[in-house]
């Protein structure tokens, strides 16, 4: 793929703050209408990849393109190419909703219906007129990413777009960026949230202490996720363990905890409704159900291990 070929070439990029490498080299390419997530715990070099991106800070080694352009030599081509949202955003104060998106309007050249059309987007109507000083700080997000998104561009860059995102917010900003996808909008975000990026990523990056540990499709990823996924049931009653176990074990699961008061498990999605009816033939009654992501260190240490060592 020639660097026109890429929305985002990282060639050789590497990042560091002092004598702290942040970003060891990577290389990377991004293709046009592609939707990319870079997912690892905090600290893991997501939020140092983004803004080089968007040429908050210039590269320590290495380059990126931005569709053909060097961030550091080209930076209001690259600039022109891309809409960003920060992971906080922060507003005028005394400005009202309705005034702080007509001044961007007006910055970027945009019309008045555009307006409207982000304050429903977001979902906003109710606190048009309200001062920004009197938002929650999920609104104050919305506010921001309705600023973003004021203006469209062949590239999203969006460092952990849910953080302080109330759930009505997640979902307007799912189902805006599932258009985006369906416009073929290339999209570059952040997250440490394993569920925003398999509803929204066509890729996946998992970096680990600054390295890219594994670049996988999201259907493995997906995968990989649903496999190590916990099962916890919490039973009305007092339950005879060791029955319990078998019975779960017998029908395909692997217990990673059994008391008289609840049982945790990982199954695959296709046995575990099984394993509960053998845990109800053993004598016990569910009382509640839930099911548990794994955590970074878990996945990082089942799925993405081997890649890691491979990589020191």
């Amino acid at each position: 793929m020639s660097p026109g070929d890429a929305m985002i070439r990282f060639e050789q990029f590497e990042k560091s703050y002092g004598k702290v490498q942040a970003v060891k080299p990577l290389d990377l390419e991004i293709p046009h209408g592609e939707s990319f997530a870079l997912l690892g715990p905090n600290g893991s070099g997501k939020t140092s990849i983004i803004r080089a991106v968007v040429g908050l800070h210039a590269p320590t080694g290495g380059r990126i393109l931005v569709d053909g352009f060097d961030v550091v030599k080209e930076p209001d081509r690259v600039k022109s190419r891309l809409v960003y949202v920060p992971q906080r955003v922060t507003m005028p104060d005394l400005l009202t909703v309705r005034e702080v998106l007509w001044v961007f309007a007006r910055l970027n050249r945009v019309s008045k219906d555009r307006i409207n059309e982000t304050l429903e987007l977001l979902s906003l109507g109710e606190v048009v007129d309200r001062p920004t000083q009197e938002l929650s700080g999920g609104m104050l997000q919305r506010l921001g990413l309705a600023v973003a998104f004021l203006r469209e561009a062949p590239l999203l860059v969006l460092d952990e777009p849910t953080v302080n995102l109330d759930p009505l917010g997640i979902e307007c900003l799912q189902q805006y960026l599932r258009k985006l996808k369906q416009r073929r909008t290339s999209i570059l975000f952040s997250s440490h949230r394993l569920h925003s990026a398999m509803q929204l990523a066509d890729r996946v990056g998992v970096l680990v202490d600054g390295r890219m540990a594994s670049v996988e499709a999201v259907s493995t990823f997906r995968t990989a996720v649903t496999e190590r996924t916990a099962v916890r049931i919490v039973f009305n009653n007092i339950v005879e363990t060791s029955r319990i176990r078998t019975a779960a074990e017998r029908a395909g699961a692997n217990v990673l905890k059994c008391d008289r008061e609840q049982i945790r498990f990982n199954a695959l999605p296709e046995h575990r409704l099984e394993v509960i009816r053998a845990i109800e033939r053993a004598g016990g009654v569910v009382e509640e159900f839930h099911t548990e992501a794994p955590d970074w260190e878990a996945l990082i240490r089942d799925h993405f291990g081997s890649a890691v060592k491979e990589q020191e």
